[in-house]
């Protein structure tokens, strides 16, 4: 038995789409999604649509990431204070471009499921930690010790991080197929895992997939996106374009000159001044280009 596992879409279609194609191309009928399927990314009704594809005419899991979760909380609490700008126009845009059956749709899922398929060994599956979507799990790192020491099966799927890696302790393995919509490393070529399973085991095959960068980045230009939350858009498309994630090198760099300068910062309300700073500093342009440096520059970098 094969199975496609996918995380952390955040909106790009586009690659969604390319790790579909690949993954049906393959014969894989069988799928497993493991949350944060919008925000950060134009348009995020055509990534719901292929969601709800593959919900229709395969096999597939599904359960709810952070970014989901954040959705949520908004529309319970009566849509408190995101507004336009880079600190949090991403996360209103996508809510004001979601619908009703989007919103009961991120209800319905569970944060965390196990799969015991008849005649083979089972998994379980997470976003972030079978107990929190916001956990981090790295290898080496004492939580995530504790998360696979009381695993009921021997295997964990997690997403979050966006680091495609395998680490095993005590004979528990957990495994994070790497981010989808936005990839961390590898050039930018979007990440996903197929599982091999023989009845006996689990193993993971990773996937460094090139797909269209073109179509998502130029609806990108076309969208209020860009002008809802500008930098952050533009950081966004730098990882799009590099593999290279510099988002909270940039957000925090732009609440310290924040904080600086006025005294005080308090999140969203970080003035759009400090992250065109913060953008430049780090050599990105408003199109998520990287801006040529001037000799001297790189000799001193």
């Amino acid at each position: 038995m094969d199975i496609a596992v996918f995380s952390d879409i955040h909106g790009n279609h586009s690659a969604l789409q390319a790790a579909i194609d690949y993954s049906v191309g393959k014969g894989i009928t069988n799928f497993v999604l493991l949350g944060d399927y919008v925000t950060d990314c134009p348009n995020p009704q055509k990534t719901m649509e292929l969601v709800y594809v593959l919900k229709q005419y395969f096999t597939t899991y599904i359960i709810r990431g952070n970014r989901e979760e954040y959705l949520l909380n908004y529309r319970r609490t009566g849509e408190g204070n995101w507004k336009k700008g880079s600190a949090s126009g991403s996360l209103l845009y996508t809510y004001q471009n979601l619908t009703d059956k989007d919103f009961n749709f991120f209800e319905s899922l569970p944060n965390y499921g196990i799969y015991q398929p008849k005649g083979f060994p089972g998994f379980e599956y997470c976003h972030g930690s079978p107990t929190n979507t916001s956990e981090l799990l790295f290898r080496e790192k004492r939580n995530t010790k504790k998360v696979l020491t009381h695993l009921k099966t021997g295997v964990l799927l997690h997403g979050h991080n966006h680091v495609q890696d395998t680490y095993i302790y005590r004979g528990k393995k957990g495994v994070n197929p790497g981010s989808i919509g936005i990839p961390w490393y590898h050039g930018g070529k979007t990440q996903f895992c197929v599982l091999h399973g023989d009845g006996k085991s689990w193993e993971e095959e990773y996937i460094q997939l090139e797909y269209d960068r073109k179509e998502i980045l130029r609806e990108f230009k076309n969208s209020e996106l860009c002008t809802m939350a500008p930098a952050w858009a533009a950081v966004t498309m730098h990882t799009i374009r590099t593999g290279v994630d510099l988002n909270q090198t940039i957000l925090l760099r732009a609440m310290r000159l924040c904080e600086q300068e006025r005294g005080v910062v308090k999140w969203p309300d970080i003035p759009e001044k400090y992250w065109a700073i913060a953008l430049k500093e780090n050599y990105i342009d408003l199109y998520g280009k990287d801006i040529p440096r001037k000799e001297k520059e790189k000799e001193e970098t």
